[in-house]
């Protein structure tokens, strides 16, 4: 068997020093966002406040920072590693802000100068945090826009993300909880002129982001498409989790549990969204992302269908033995059974349907194999056997050249 041919490398020169500069200004909004994280943790931890939702905030944070920096590093024209350092810096200072103006204003009053101007930068910088991950979207992986036709849908997030950082800036603060008053709020603001844009904005720049993300995956081939991949895979998990998370959010018993984990699973995802962002843009292993896809569409189908499955066969058990039994042990047993016995037919079912339509290359490969294993069975010349057996090995495996030695 023939020897692959190495793959190229390229020598990278030293750098210039406008590189250098570039780099330097990339890693001190890193140095400036860990710092503020720092801050974050140990404001929640003096305060005795729960630390959970400043790790899960901070890690957010750090992520987006790291990988915006390391991108910063590597591509310094792409432009997809400044809105990550830049959405890094602004998650890790609102996040310390916030935690500063709790120290100061509730924890320990008057311990901390300035104490009021923190609070007023955790009120704005969250949209602006937010806003890198629209502009992430809109130019993700190539750095830019779809066409010139897409500007207007840029220049609308702009504007929602600046009429919400204004509001927060300059509006009053209307939420009982915050411990003072906004010292630049601006009388006689426009409320009504805001919410009439604030309202179609904020409906039509998420959904125009998201179309701009399938259009561009629809139009994109080979490397590109493996990128977005990787966006689609993230964002899919954590998008949903964010927005059962918030809809919970606020009461209490089952519903405060799941909305907790909900949002420590959306925050998870969030933090993963720039480390899948660096894999695919310096194109490292894109091609596990199909199964990393198909293995978790068909395991969230399975555990549905299982789990329905399972309150189905109680119900009706419960309704079938509960005059006979007096209890109910007997019902919840049959239905583990019968889950248990339904697992792994459904399992292989859904597996199968899932790899179809987005792991299409291992699905092939196997409907390959098993073409081959059935022309086996009747095959006695050695010579065609031969022929299939590489014909076979070239459709599946593709290697770049195959020769078969037969002992005698």
């Amino acid at each position: 068997m023939e020897s692959r041919r190495p793959s190229p490398t390229v020598a990278l020169g030293p750098r210039s020093g406008s590189a250098r500069g570039v780099t330097a200004v990339a890693w001190a909004l890193w140095a400036v966002s860990v710092v503020f994280v720092a801050i974050s943790l140990v404001t929640a931890r003096s305060g005795g406040n729960d630390p959970l939702p400043a790790v899960a905030q901070g890690s957010v944070a750090l992520s987006f920072a790291t990988a915006g920096a390391i991108l910063v590093n590597r591509l310094p024209g792409n432009v997809i590693g400044w809105w990550l350092a830049l959405g890094g810096l602004c998650f890790g200072v609102g996040n310390g802000a916030a935690g500063l103006a709790d120290y100061g204003l509730i924890v320990h009053p008057g311990s901390l100068p300035g104490a009021i101007w923190f609070l007023w930068l955790s009120q704005w910088l969250w949209a602006p945090a937010f806003g890198a991950v629209f502009g992430l979207a809109l130019v993700y992986p190539s750095g830019r826009l779809l066409s010139a036709r897409w500007r207007p849908v840029a220049v609308a997030a702009v504007l929602l993300i600046t009429l919400f950082s204004f509001g927060g800036a300059f509006g009053p603060w209307t939420d009982g909880q915050l411990p003072g008053q906004n010292p630049l709020q601006i009388a006689g603001a426009a409320p009504d002129a805001l919410g009439l844009l604030l309202g179609p904005l904020s409906v039509l720049v998420p959904l125009l982001t998201i179309a701009s993300l399938v259009i561009r995956y629809r139009r994109a081939t080979g490397i590109e498409r493996a990128q977005l991949k990787w966006f689609a895979f993230v964002v899919g998990i954590s998008a949903p989790a964010l927005v059962v998370g918030l809809f919970l959010y606020g009461n209490d018993g089952v519903e405060l549990i799941v909305s907790n984990v909900a949002l420590l699973i959306a925050y998870t995802g969030f933090a993963l969204l720039p480390v899948a962002i660096g894999i695919a843009v310096l194109r490292y292993r894109l091609y596990e992302i199909d199964r990393l896809i198909s293995r978790t569409i068909s395991y969230g189908v399975l555990t549905a269908i299982v789990g329905g499955l399972f309150i189905g066969f109680i119900l009706a058990l419960q309704a079938l033995l509960a005059p006979v039994t007096q209890s109910n042990e007997l019902a919840v047993a049959g239905s583990t059974l019968l889950a248990a016995a339904l697992f792994q037919p459904i399992r292989r079912r859904v597996q199968r349907l899932v790899d179809r339509r987005f792991n299409r290359s291992r699905y092939d490969a196997e409907r390959t194999v098993a073409a081959f294993a059935e022309r086996l069975r009747d095959e006695v010349d050695l010579e065609q056997l031969r022929a299939e057996i590489l014909a076979t090995v070239s459709a599946t495996v593709e290697p770049t050249s195959v020769s078969l030695w037969l002992r005698e």
